[in-house]
């Protein structure tokens, strides 16, 4: 590949050429109309994500008592699209670095759309597990791509605001599917349920085909400089006819995106992304999957139960928008190991107090708020940090591993939550999860400068 990738009109002569690294120039460029509404575009396919994945929970209760059998039947289904989720996140990484951003987040979103919508023309549990693993695939596909364009479209000031921005429409996604199921169940059966939220990945899949941009880096890294001008263009960058544009430096022309992600240059960052996503979303699934269950064993009633999950998820959407400004303003480092510190110090306090048979609901539930709080925006420090971590030729794959690698704490968080709560109760449960906490602050130290010595060659 040639040391440089000349936008067309670039000067001939070496000597009257300025070399300007891309990202750079979008970095130092105004947030764009264009721009932000590209980020709506991506929050899209970040909330039919959730619409998706959540279609199962909604549609599974009318499932059960259309098919019969125990709930114990159906947890492999849920298994299953976890498992899709972990792989998916992997491979849809590795094709985006290879394919393209845009090709692969496109078919990703048809791909999960096509597969709840065929939810609906299932009859068996092992028929419905196989519908849901694929599922998962086209679900985790997505995540990674969706990030890397966020990152690649956002100037540098606005890039944690903009990730957190996207990643909230996820949980907003499981509200529309709650919605959707409310008025569709009852009215037209689990089937609908499946069909409509199924449908909707796939109208907008078909519409990004019309209009969603490539990467300017990945488009300047396949040779199609002219393509990066006009795309640029559109977000309000004039590119100079004097000087030379080129990508970051990377070392995945060598050894691929899997082995950038572990070489000398990204290894600590690597294993650091790795042990903050593992800690994080096994913290946040055994709050998922067991707080409900922990708050009905501390005597409280379905309602304040079902009240204490929501509140989790409450926070979460506030802390979510609330991090990415924090990382704007202080640097992921200070703003991951910030939220870290205080979720870990708010879980060992209800640890204590739950020890000591301190219940009381007015104390219980805020305390969860401010957990989802934190928790939520530590997710959101990682994704941004997974972002901007690596070379453009291994963006893609870097988030998709470490977003893996997050899904299997989540597996591991059904053991988690049962074992402490058998264990120690309440308190041992917070007490696991202050560890994770503290542990998944550990990250911060992942966050580096990068800078580029002398001129930057194509990745």
């Amino acid at each position: 590949m040639p040391p440089h990738t000349e936008i067309p009109g670039t000067a001939s002569l070496a000597g009257a050429v300025e070399t300007r690294d891309l990202a750079q120039l979008v970095d130092e460029a105004p947030w764009s109309t264009y721009q932000k509404w590209l980020l709506g575009c991506f929050a899209l396919v970040f909330a039919v994500d959730g619409l998706a994945n959540q279609s199962l929970g909604i549609a599974l209760p009318a499932l059960i008592a259309d098919w019969g059998g125990a709930r114990a039947a159906f947890a492999p289904v849920a298994a299953s699209n976890l498992a899709g989720v972990a792989l998916g996140s992997i491979l849809g990484g590795l094709i985006g670095d290879r394919i393209g951003r845009r090709w692969a987040l496109i078919s990703a979103i048809f791909l999960f759309g096509l597969m709840t919508a065929a939810g609906g023309l299932t009859h068996s549990v092992t028929q419905l597990i196989l519908v849901r693993f694929i599922d998962g695939v086209g679900i985790g596909a997505a995540i990674p791509n969706g990030a890397a364009l966020i990152s690649e479209f956002t100037p540098a000031s606005r890039r944690g605001r903009a990730i957190a921005i996207g990643m909230v429409f996820i949980p907003i996604g499981g509200i529309l599917a709650g919605m959707l199921g409310a008025g569709v169940l009852q009215m037209l059966g689990w089937q609908a349920m499946f069909f409509i939220s199924g449908a909707l990945p796939m109208l907008l899949a078909l519409a990004f085909i019309r209009f969603l941009p490539e990467s300017p880096g990945f488009l300047l890294r396949a040779g199609r400089p002219e393509v990066v001008a006009r795309v640029l263009g559109r977000c309000g960058i004039q590119l100079d006819a004097r000087q030379v544009y080129s990508t970051p430096p990377g070392h995945a022309s060598l050894a691929g995106p899997l082995g950038t992600l572990l070489a000398p240059a990204f290894r600590r960052q690597t294993l650091l992304l790795w042990g903050g996503f593992f800690t994080c979303l096994m913290a946040s699934y055994t709050i998922f999957s067991w707080v409900p269950t922990m708050l009905h064993t501390l005597g409280f009633d379905l309602t304040l139960t079902s009240l204490g999950i929501t509140t989790f998820h409450i926070g979460g959407a506030v802390g979510a928008l609330f991090s990415g400004v924090l990382v704007d303003r202080k640097g992921f480092s200070s703003a991951h190991m910030t939220l870290a510190a205080a979720a870990a110090v708010v879980a060992m306090v209800m640890a204590v107090m739950l020890h000591q048979n301190i219940t009381i609901a007015l104390l219980v539930l805020p305390m969860i708020l401010t957990l989802g709080f934190c928790m939520a925006g530590l997710h959101n420090t990682l994704y941004t940090l997974a972002a901007e971590t690596y070379p453009t030729a291994a963006r893609a794959t870097g988030v998709g591993t470490a977003s893996a690698t997050g899904r299997l704490g989540a597996v591991l968080s059904s053991y988690t939550g049962v074992i402490s709560l058998d264990i120690g109760g309440s308190g041992a449960f917070f007490g696991v999860i202050a560890i994770l906490l503290a542990l998944c602050g550990l990250a911060g130290l992942a966050a580096r400068k990068h800078t580029a010595p002398g001129p930057i060659a194509t990745a």
